[in-house]
Parts: structure tokens; C-alpha cells; sequence
């Protein structure tokens, strides 16, 4: 398909013009394939999430654009509405991760690209911007947005608008029929039998979040997004930075973002929390940063600002790095807390040291207990993460060395807070494509993956690599179900558990 020649078809309006408005359709797909069964992420935290990759770029073209949101989540019938909304559209974009999003994203594009097989469907988000060329090969979509997508898709709907060339686009990869004219890095490839030209431009330099105005909650049903969480009535996602710094080597992050990071303002944070609990009676923020406590300076200026205005809000699900957590010290944690952190994030990942230099994770077992300490002691409650299946670490001692690191953060809980305040998320290792660890797969004999398809059987929590056994799959399966979080256990009857059916089968 030439994109080229669809933008070329666009009739370019004449300055005394004044049409309506092209629509402009977005989309986020099911992250797993069975929403009932997979409810949650753990038994705590709502499946529901306000759609911020799509209200990212949403805000970029609003003004000039009629843009139509839609989630699997909470879309009923989104295949049909889809259809209809891209009747008149501009363009049709799917933001989609490593997980089923690929196969539903692919569903809904091919209904698309059958219905209107001369409308643009673009994809970008994690996946797409780590595997383009592989994303781009597929039938149904023509053109893959790289990385931070703000301004890439800004431009590219204003050129498709206006019928002007892609070429030079920056952050953008797209094909055209093998006898086009590719300016850029080019590469020869065959889809479905024709020969096509991959068209890679140069990326886009990521840009300070501070450039962007505000996320435009008011082009979604906010009724529908906002959700009841432990804290409050009335919760939502928020962001107050992006990207990430650290080189951990199980995650797309730094493909994504290229270890770099931007985060708003203290001043503008706040200003934006306050509009929300204005206007929307927000009580509750889900803070969805990679890592909120990148610059402790500007988590104090944020904590003493919420202090000020004394509004009783929640900040909850706060990502941070154990390795930074760690060094805060006992006033910053009592700042923190009177300025409304209820909980925190912490991708702890393993209990075994040997697993968690073999992640890059760049952090120290100890450090888990100093952020456990911590949070038990402020009052502040606890999510940590945690994943088994590392290729080249004994599976059974990496879950032995977890598992009891685990029962530590439970006894922790139990004898200086509330056991009700720790949660866990404990998966299996995911090998995410263009990762350090992805690569160390393939070497002990992963199979690779040609088609962009075949990426979306991946389940982010129950992901079986052929290296760990079933006896050491069920058992970490049995092991999530049975934690005090999950189970309703107490902690006596956990321990006896632990005793009697865990320790024995470890050794």
C-alpha cells in the first residue's frame, strides 16, 4: 500500500475554506485475552486505566481535529463503533504493548483496512516502536510511529491532511510499493507476496514534557475511567513524568524512551492534580510514571506544595527504584506521607542476587528490606513486584531465595504495620523483544519470532519460557494465590502454609 499516494489523493482546502472538522480515531485493545479471568493485576488494582498514550497525542490535534477515543476496556461492541467513527476518518492509530493488544489491535485494523482499505492505520506504543520493521510488514497497518509520539503524530496528521509526502517525517517508518522512491534508510521486504519498501526516517528527539499542554481528560467519559481504589471513591491515572534512566535488561523502557527522562514541573503537578480534583472530584491519584522519585528535590517541592493546599488527596501505585527509595531518609518519608503517598510501586523483581544482576537491575537484596522498612514504619503501603524464569539462573533457586525474601516483607508487615498494606505482583519473566535478556534467550535455544502476530500470545503475568518446569510454574502459580494479599489468609494460617507446603518442596 502507498501511504504516499493516499496523502497525495487529499484534496489540499483553499484558506477561505472552513469545512468540518476530519475525525481522527484512536484506539487502545484488551491487554489479555479474557478480561474476567484477568480482572486485575493483582486482586487490588482495576484493569480500568484512562487511556494516556492516546490522550498524549490526543492533545496535540484537538484543537483542529474531531478525535474519537475509544478502550476495549470499557467500549462495549468497539469493533462496530470503531467502523462507524472511521467512516469519515483521517486516520485510524493503535497504541498497543507486548501482550494481547497485538491480536485484538490486528483484529479491529483488519475489519478496518477491509472496510476502508484507502484510510491510514498507524501503530505505535512499546511494541511498534521496538519491532517497526516487523510492525510495519503487516497487512493491515501502513505506517508505525517510533518512541515518544507527540509531535510525530501531529505532523503526520497535518501532512495527510494537507496530501503531502511522509518522506522525512521524523520517527516514523512506513512502506510503499517497491518501485516508490524512498529518501531515507530503505529496505527491500515481501508482504503477502509483493515486494515493498520499507522507508525508515530518522527518529525524533525526545522532547520535555513541559512543551505539551495538558492531557485532555475531557475528550474521554471520565465517569467511565474513574474507579474506586482502597484510598478513595474517585481515582485516576495520572502522569507526572515519562521515560525512565536505569538499563534494566528485561525492559522495553529504554528502547522506548533511550534512557532518557522528563518530568513536569513541581508547580505544573500540582496545578494539574488540583484541576482534576476540581473539576472531576478526584480524591485519588494513580500516579503511572515509570519513575516518580528520579529527583528527590522535585518529589519534596511536589509533597510541600500538596501540603500547602491541604486538599486530603491520595497518591497511589507511585513507581520508583528501590535503589533510590532506599537512601531517603525518615524526614522525607514523613513529608511524603502528610502529603497524601498511601502507596508504593517498587519493581523489586527477585530475592536472588545472581537474578538480579543477571536483570541489571544495578540494586542489592538488601535494599528491599531498607524499602519495606520504610514504608511499614510511614504508614505507607506497599506493591512490590516481583518475577521468576530469569534464563541462565536455577529456577528453583531463584524461587526458593523470592519466596523467602517474601515471607520477610510479610513478617516485616506484620509485626510494625498492617499486613492489609502489602501487596505483591509476582509473574513470570517476559523475554520483550530488542532486550539484553530477550537475546540471552534465543541463545539457550527461544524460538524466534517472524511475525508481529505471533507477539500477541504473550501474557504479562503467566508467561511459560520452556527453562522453567511445570513442577516450578504451578508451583509459583500456587504460591500468588496463597499470599495474604490474595488468599484473605491471616498471618498465622500463611505461616503454617509456608511451613508445611512451601519450604519442604524448596529444600
Amino acid at each position: 500500500m502507498n501511504v504516499g499516494s493516499i496523502a497525495n489523493q487529499t484534496p489540499v482546502l483553499q484558506a477561505h475554506e472552513t469545512p468540518a472538522k476530519q475525525s481522527v480515531v484512536l484506539f487502545n485493545p484488551l491487554p489479555v485475552r479474557d478480561v474476567e479471568e484477568h480482572a486485575t493485576t493483582s486482586t487490588k488494582v482495576p484493569l480500568v486505566n484512562a487511556p494516556l498514550s492516546l490522550l498524549a497525542i490526543a492533545r496535540m490535534v484537538a484543537d483542529d481535529y474531531d478525535v474519537r477515543i475509544f478502550s476495549a476496556v470499557v467500549d462495549e461492541n468497539y469493533t462496530e463503533q470503531i467502523l462507524a467513527a472511521c467512516n469519515d476518518a483521517l486516520l485510524f492509530a493503535v497504541s498497543s504493548m507486548t501482550c494481547y493488544q497485538i491480536r485484538d489491535g490486528l483484529e479491529v485494523s483488519a475489519a478496518v483496512k477491509a472496510k476502508y482499505p484507502k484510510l491510514p492505520i498507524v501503530w505505535g506504543g512499546y511494541h511498534p516502536s521496538t519491532m517497526p520493521e516487523q510492525t510495519i510488514l503487516n497487512p493491515n497497518i501502513d505506517i508505525v510511529v517510533r518512541g515518544q509520539g507527540e509531535c510525530t503524530l501531529q505532523e503526520l496528521v497535518h501532512r495527510l491532511s494537507d496530501g503531502r509526502s511522509l518522506e522525512g517525517l521524523a520517527g516514523i517508518t512506513y512502506k510503499e510499493p517497491a518501485r516508490g522512491h524512498g529518501r531515507e534508510q530503505e529496505r527491500m521486504q515481501t508482504q503477502g507476496g509483493e515486494r515493498v519498501k520499507v522507508i525508515t526516517n530518522p527518529d525524533r528527539e525526545f522532547l520535555d514534557i513541559n512543551e505539551f499542554c495538558d492531557m485532555p481528560y475531557h475528550l474521554i467519559e471520565m465517569e467511565r475511567y474513574i474507579k474506586s481504589y482502597r484510598f478513595g471513591d474517585r481515582c485516576i491515572d495520572y502522569e507526572t513524568s515519562r521515560g525512565c534512566i536505569a538499563n534494566c535488561f528485561f525492559c522495553s523502557e529504554p528502547l522506548f524512551c533511550k534512557h532518557k527522562w522528563t518530568a513536569l514541573t513541581p508547580e505544573r503537578t500540582v496545578a494539574e492534580i488540583v484541576k482534576l480534583h476540581t473539576e472531576y472530584g478526584i480524591d485519588t491519584f494513580m500516579i503511572r510514571d515509570s519513575d516518580f522519585f528520579v529527583s528527590t528535590r522535585r518529589v519534596i517541592a511536589i509533597a510541600e506544595l500538596l501540603i500547602e493546599l491541604d486538599l486530603h488527596l491520595n497518591l497511589v501505585s507511585v513507581n520508583g527504584r528501590m535503589e533510590h527509595l532506599q537512601r531517603l531518609d525518615c524526614a522525607v518519608w514523613e513529608l511524603l506521607r502528610r502529603a497524601g503517598l498511601r502507596e508504593v510501586f517498587i519493581g523489586f523483581e527477585s530475592g536472588y542476587q545472581p537474578s538480579l544482576d543477571a536483570m541489571g537491575k544495578g540494586a542489592s537484596v538488601d535494599h528491599i528490606l531498607k524499602c519495606t522498612h520504610s514504608c511499614a514504619e510511614h504508614d505507607i503501603d506497599l506493591r512490590g513486584s516481583f518475577m521468576v524464569g530469569i534464563p541462565g539462573i536455577d529456577t528453583k533457586t531463584e524461587i526458593a531465595y523470592t519466596f523467602e525474601m517474601m515471607k520477610r516483607m510479610i513478617d516485616i508487615f506484620h509485626e510494625e504495620s498492617d499486613l492489609a498494606k502489602l501487596d505483591f505482583l509476582l509473574s513470570f519473566f517476559v523475554p520483550y523483544p530488542g532486550t539484553p535478556l530477550y537475546q540471552r534467550c534465543i541463545e539457550v535455544g527461544f524460538p524466534q519470532l517472524t511475525l508481529l502476530e505471533e507477539w500477541g500470545d504473550f501474557d504479562q503475568f503467566d508467561f511459560h519460557t520452556p527453562w522453567v518446569s511445570d513442577g516450578c510454574y504451578e508451583l509459583t502459580k500456587e504460591f500468588r494465590e496463597k499470599l495474604p494479599c490474595n488468599s484473605g489468609m491471616d498471618y498465622d494460617e500463611w505461616n503454617e502454609y509456608y511451613r508445611s507446603d512451601v519450604r519442604p518442596l524448596l529444600g
